[in-house]
């Protein structure tokens, strides 16, 4: 059977599209994708009503519509693109936009982009809200693409680890016993580069860490920035913007406005890999295999810092295990409406912390 998956995370970049086939094994083939880029007002309003400390519901409901409008376009795009119509498609697994997400105690989570609004136009039925049972069975509801590594990318000879390096760093730590399996979010990979970058660059990102590269670490920043609680916390746990984001980081430091702005950029890029490398020295693997995914993956300078302090990692990316980098989530969401269409859970305890797995996702039918 088709699946579409869609994926548009705290990058605030686009939507990432994946039309992937699953066979009678349940094993997943990409056969497509397709991204769809955010303008430049959407991305301003959605990073705005993510950062309000009060959200007026208008301006949500309005931004709810329409993303649930882009993301219907994002799929007849990729359908017309590869020539496939709307009935060969089994369903669609709509992520939708984090606007807001709170970790435990009294975890909540919210995704924005009207499923039915999907459903309506493409004439294909759509899965979304995938994280709030997770989170009514007392997990975080995130991160949840580390059941599609375990399903996908396991091997059973060598330790293996995926990396994902969007606008948060996550980590799936893969077993050959699944109930051992689990990922957690490490701390910010683009998020706050990105931002800096934006603000002082007027451009989206550091095309393959080159501003980064010719700046240098300034370690007063970097020493206040890691003592920030959240890397001290043991999994499972999930984080996101409301945590790290620019005006918090000024709030720790307000110094850094004074600062040369390469330095700055360099030293968000070393606090993602020295939080990286402590988080995976703690509590994953240190020899085996390190799998990247996310956009990170690009940033030339970011991979190098990474695997300093990885020496005894070996670094790839998924486009050696048959995904290409920006093309993972996209298709976890996929096979998570896959999951959902067949009563089939999503989660993983350990990754989450919910009391058991759970079949995730409501069904807004064509």
């Amino acid at each position: 059977m088709l699946y579409i998956g869609l994926m548009s995370g705290t990058s605030l970049d686009g939507i990432d599209a994946a039309l992937v086939e699953i066979d009678q094994h349940g094993r997943t083939h990409l056969l497509a994708n397709y991204y769809q880029a955010y303008q430049a007002p959407l991305q301003k309003n959605i990073f705005e009503l993510s950062q309000a400390s009060e959200i007026k519901l208008e301006d949500l409901a309005s931004l709810d519509q329409q993303l649930g409008k882009l993301y219907a376009q994002c799929c007849l795009n990729l359908l017309e693109k590869y020539d496939y119509q709307a009935k060969d498609i089994k369903a669609i697994g709509c992520h939708g936009q984090t606007i807001r997400h709170k970790p435990r105690p009294n975890a909540f989570s919210m995704q924005i982009g009207d499923a039915n609004l999907v459903a309506e136009l493409t004439g294909i039925t759509t899965v979304a809200d995938f994280r709030r049972r997770d989170i009514a069975a007392g997990g975080e509801g995130a991160p949840l693409v580390p059941a599609f590594h375990q399903d996908v990318f396991l091997d059973y000879h060598n330790p293996r680890q995926i990396l994902n390096l969007g606008g948060i760093a996550n980590v799936t730590v893969l077993s050959q016993d699944p109930e051992s399996t689990f990922g957690f979010d490490l701390g910010p990979a683009n998020a706050l580069s990105n931002e800096w970058v934006e603000q002082h660059w007027q451009i989206n990102y550091d095309e393959g860490g080159i501003i980064a590269r010719s700046g240098k670490i300034l370690p007063t920043l970097l020493k206040k920035w890691l003592a920030i609680d959240y890397f001290k916390q043991a999994p499972p746990k999930s984080t996101g913007r409301e945590l790290f984001n620019l005006q918090q980081m000024k709030q720790l430091t307000p110094e850094m406005d004074d600062c040369k702005k390469e330095d700055v950029l360099t030293t968000l890029v070393e606090l993602t890999a020295i939080s990286i490398g402590r988080g995976i020295e703690e509590w994953g693997y240190t020899d085996g295999e390190l799998f990247l995914c996310g956009g990170g993956a690009h940033n030339i300078y970011l991979v190098e810092r990474i695997q300093h302090h990885l020496l005894t990692v070996r670094i790839g990316r998924t486009d050696d295990l048959g995904i290409p980098v920006d093309m993972v989530e996209a298709c976890a969401f996929a096979w998570l409406a896959y999951r959902t269409m067949n009563g089939m859970t999503g989660n993983l305890a350990n990754t989450t912390g919910a009391k058991g797995p759970r079949v995730l996702g409501a069904i807004y039918p064509a």
